[in-house]
């Protein structure tokens, strides 16, 4: 796994909170690699919206006040209801077997550490028949700006049966062939997340936060 991929997976799993500084020189030492390697993880990083760069020092991983991540998640609601209302519509035999299988999946990893994969799993698995990789793409962006804040707070893994409902829910729509209902169930789904989450959110997040990593890049 290269750096960029390491950082990435720490970021996502909360193991760098929202507004941890990524400071060059201590990533180098820590990863016994030169400046230019960190650097272009860094920019890669940025590019993917997860950290901002501090010029000459490093980046910052993100950390979004309250009202932004709640556009955030009104948006992924619209698009992947969008998703969910298209693949339902379009969907075949091996379509359905395949979200089944992914929800399978899902229900074993839930409540694990790795649930956010198995819950990207059934939702990408939906997805997918709807046959558009460009929304799908931006879809993946947004729930990974959800997940650094979900990472923090660890607050959806306590509704977890609650989800899983949902997923079922939804799935029996898929089946049934009733895009309407997969719509209207799949934005409910990703609301409800996000109103979960919101609420323990204090009003303003402190963006400006400064955390620093020690030698071995733990955050101070």
């Amino acid at each position: 796994m290269d750096l960029y991929e390491t950082l990435r997976g720490d970021i996502l799993d909360g193991r760098l909170p929202s507004g941890t500084l990524l400071l060059q020189t201590d990533l180098a030492r820590r990863f016994a690699v030169s400046r230019i390697p960190v650097r272009d993880a860094l920019q890669r990083l940025a590019a993917a919206r997860l950290v901002t760069v501090v010029p000459n020092r490093g980046a910052r991983v993100i950390a979004l006040p309250k009202a932004e991540l709640a556009e955030i998640w009104d948006m992924r609601a619209l698009l992947e209801a969008d998703l969910a209302r298209r693949a339902t519509a379009l969907a075949r035999p091996e379509d359905h077997a395949e979200v089944e299988h992914a929800l399978a999946r899902a229900e074993l990893e839930a409540g694990r550490p790795g649930w956010r994969e198995g819950d990207l799993g059934f939702h990408e698995a939906l997805y997918a028949a709807a046959g558009r990789p460009r929304q799908t793409a931006l879809v993946r962006e947004l729930r990974e700006t959800c997940a650094v804040h979900v990472a923090d707070y660890d607050a959806l893994i306590e509704e977890t049966p609650r989800w899983l409902a949902d997923h079922r829910d939804i799935l029996a729509a898929f089946r049934a062939g009733d895009a309407e209902a997969a719509a209207r169930l799949t934005s409910a789904h990703v609301l409800g997340a996000g109103a979960h989450l919101l609420a323990r959110l204090p009003e303003t997040r402190a963006a400006e936060a400064t955390r620093l990593l020690d030698r071995d890049g733990k955050p101070l």
